[in-house]
């Protein structure tokens, strides 16, 4: 199985030492928070990731032949309580966080990266030891939309919704309790009683 990886990284990953890192962006509500497994600030993409040297742990990334949603779950630890508590409050769930392999020099600074996980906040955890706190965030893959349920009509409505000035549905309505005749005539038409004026709706012939 190949992969399509930059040519910086296929050149990087040959040498005989390869410095890897990780770099992992939450998009919370109050702000996006960027973090990488280093220890100090690094410099990639116009932001600044904090170090979170071994304080900050991911779960293993697994690959499987079939086409499954597989999460992954983020732990940092060492946060002030105050900080994690502001975190749980946060309106987290859904917004998106993505995880990047990366080839680092020494300086440090990156040289390229390449994602391996893309997806949405679904649940944190928060334990609390005193004075510091680590937090769990557990996110789901992107390809766990594909599981979900679509709440579309076959209606006008939703037509016009989709796709403005489409009038394929626009008599769908009618056609729940229109009578169809099939090869024969339709029976005679009464008048409505007491509304001499009034017309019945008509009959379909085909």
């Amino acid at each position: 199985m190949s992969r399509d990886l930059p040519s910086t990284i296929v050149t990087e990953i040959a040498k005989p030492v390869v410095n890897l890192v990780l770099l992992a962006e939450f998009d919370f509500a109050a702000g996006p928070v960027r973090f990488w497994t280093g220890l100090s600030n690094l410099s990639w993409g116009g932001y600044t990731w904090a170090g979170s040297g071994s304080l900050g742990t991911v779960t293993p990334i697994d690959e499987i032949i079939e086409t499954s949603a597989a999460g992954l779950t983020f732990t940092l630890s060492g946060i002030p309580s105050n900080l994690a508590t502001l975190a749980l409050e946060d309106a987290y769930r859904g917004r998106r966080c993505r995880l990047w392999l990366a080839i680092v020099n020494t300086t440090p600074a990156v040289v390229d990266a390449y994602q391996i996980f893309g997806g949405r906040m679904d649940t944190l955890k928060i334990s609390d030891a005193g004075q510091t706190s680590s937090i769990s965030v557990q996110a789901e893959n992107a390809l766990i939309d594909l599981q979900r349920a679509r709440n579309l009509r076959y209606t006008h409505e939703e037509q016009q919704r989709l796709f403005p000035g489409d009038l394929g549905l626009a008599y769908v309505a009618t056609l729940a309790d229109a009578l169809i005749y099939w090869g024969v005539n339709p029976p005679a038409i009464a008048a409505v009683p007491g509304y001499p004026n009034a017309t019945p709706a008509v009959s379909k012939i085909f």
